[in-house]
């Protein structure tokens, strides 16, 4: 569906950690169908110090959630991040301008 609209698809690689398992419960998900469609964007040491400082002026403590609003942040222009953690991205993220979250 992205692709009818022009948008680009990116995954964190810290986003990894959370969906897989090494299990045939993460083919018969089809977790890795997805994971070729979509672009993964590697973490850097800069995001990971930027996500330390996120977290620290907002209070939250999710690392992987901070790491995905600070990659988010640094792809663009109207960067939408679709997440079922909508509390946390959404005060993760709220001095962004560039991105919004989106429930799923």
């Amino acid at each position: 569906m992205a692709r009818q609209f022009g948008a680009s698809v990116y995954v964190s690689a810290v986003t990894l950690t959370e969906t897989l398992r090494g299990s045939s419960r993460d083919a018969r998900a089809r977790i890795h169908a997805l994971l070729k469609a979509v672009r993964t964007e590697p973490v850097t040491p800069q995001q990971g110090r930027a996500a330390g400082e996120l977290l620290g002026r907002t209070g939250r403590a999710d690392t992987v959630d901070a790491i995905v609003a600070i990659t988010a942040a640094g792809l663009g222009q109207n960067v939408r991040i679709l997440t079922g953690d909508v509390e946390d991205l959404t005060a993760l993220t709220a001095e962004m301008n560039n991105v919004s979250v989106v429930p799923v």
